[in-house]
């Protein structure tokens, strides 16, 4: 227990992967228009005990199972290699289109700073124009931590720690300048004197939650690396994601601080509008630096996340074995080239289609916590644990449910869910392929 990861590494990998771009837009394009900063607040606080009673699954899991490859090996270990492979697929997917997403928003943040970055027009897909040298952007940062990671988990999390940290302290220090300098009575009668309990306007936030969160569940991925107990490493997860809640609600304070909900929702970027008109460009310089750390945290997390699982499908014969093979560094490298290569061809589709896409994303991120959720329900010792991981799977279908289900909130488009059934369609023929093998 000497070596492995320290809690700060946990902590900076849970962060990087649950705050990224849409914790910077989102508080002008949803937050402040549709809930304010109370609704929004209570959105999350809702949302953080929900996605808490899935962690307590999560944390039977880790006592309970020790091996490489988390939720995969876990489902296949107690359920079968049909329903391990369900998990692993779903997992496969939600990791690896991350990483494509937050690559297409690195381009974003360098149009923030420079301006126009777009040139060699090639082609307009779902109303996406599609550039030559926005997909050699997001390849080459997806090469750097492809080449970063596979000198293994040591020098990775170097990168991860002081992304996250700067991310951290950018938001906690502009929040601050951003109280001082703004009209708090103006922020008062906008926000808190009118303030209106809206519960449609909370369960909207709520109803987000899951594609938010995705990421949380990264540390069985690498449980096999921590250099310290798993008990601590559950409560080193739960405090990473109260930072993450904390994380999205300053944002919205910031932007809340600078403009009402009205004002908000005309701006591109309110957030950044906030910090400029505030803090000038020193202050909005260092929040695109924030913007880039989280966006760049994601890819590096997602990039060890998938890897691993690609490794475990391999491990249990659901993939070729190349792909479980290590390196010097006891990197599967294999798995790791092939994520990457996955995730930079998915550049060519654009950010529109990569969006719907990813939509899918927290449909996946259910599936795999109703069933870690299910299997520590019988599994786990104590009564309250058992309890918390029932109420657990209950929560993942009331997630699937908010993006299934007909009239709800966040139910997925006709894109998305025609994406979904070509997605299952492929992983059956696949596994029939592959899955009757010893």
């Amino acid at each position: 227990m000497s070596k492995g990861l320290s809690k700060l590494d946990v902590i900076a990998l849970v962060i990087g992967a649950v705050i990224g771009w849409g914790s910077f837009y989102l508080p002008g394009n949803k937050f402040l228009p549709e809930a304010g900063v109370l609704n929004t607040a209570i959105g999350f606080l809702v949302g953080g005990v929900l996605i808490y009673a899935i962690q307590v699954g999560y944390h039977t899991m880790m006592f309970q199972h020790q091996e490489q490859g988390g939720e995969f090996s876990y489902t296949l270990v107690h359920l079968g290699k049909k329903h391990g492979f369900v998990v692993g697929w779903a997992l496969s997917f939600c990791y690896l289109t991350l990483i494509s997403l937050n690559a297409t928003a690195v381009v974003l943040v360098l149009k923030e700073v420079l301006g126009s970055v777009s040139y060699g027009y090639l082609y307009t897909i779902a109303g996406y124009p599609v550039y030559l040298s926005e997909i050699g952007i997001g390849m080459g940062i997806i090469y750097l931590f492809y080449w970063i990671n596979k000198r293994g988990l040591v020098l990775s999390m170097t990168f991860q720690k002081i992304l996250i940290i700067s991310l951290v302290a950018t938001v906690f220090l502009l929040s601050m300048w951003m109280f001082y300098r703004s009209d708090r009575q103006q922020f008062y009668h906008q926000y808190i004197a009118s303030y209106h309990f809206d519960f449609a306007a909370i369960i909207r936030v709520v109803a987000i939650i899951p594609f938010l969160f995705v990421g949380f569940d990264i540390v069985p991925q690498v449980m096999t690396d921590l250099g310290f107990s798993i008990k601590v490493a559950t409560k080193v997860t739960l405090l990473a994601t109260t930072v993450g809640v904390l994380i999205y609600n300053l944002l919205n304070l910031m932007t809340a601080f600078a403009y009402s909900p009205d004002q908000a929702k005309t701006l591109a970027w309110a957030s950044g509008s906030a910090v400029l008109t505030h803090a000038g460009w020193l202050g909005f310089g260092a929040l695109c630096i924030a913007l880039f750390a989280a966006v760049v945290g994601g890819i590096n997390g997602f990039l060890i996340a998938s890897s691993r699982v690609v490794a475990s499908l391999a491990l249990y014969e659901l993939l070729p074995g190349r792909y479980q093979q290590t390196n010097q560094y006891q990197v599967a490298e294999n798995a790791l080239k092939f994520v990457s290569l996955i995730a930079a061809v998915l550049l060519f589709l654009g950010r529109e289609v990569i969006l719907y896409i990813v939509d899918l994303s927290s449909l996946m991120a259910a599936v795999t916590y109703a069933y870690v959720c299910f299997i520590s329900a019988g599994l786990a010792k104590r009564l309250v644990d058992r309890r918390l991981s029932q109420l657990g799977v209950v929560i993942s279908f009331f997630f699937i449910g908010l993006l299934l289900v007909p009239g709800s909130p966040s139910q997925l488009g006709s894109i998305s869910m025609g994406i979904l059934v070509g997605w299952i369609l492929l992983g059956l023929l696949y596994f029939k392929v592959t899955g009757n093998r010893k």
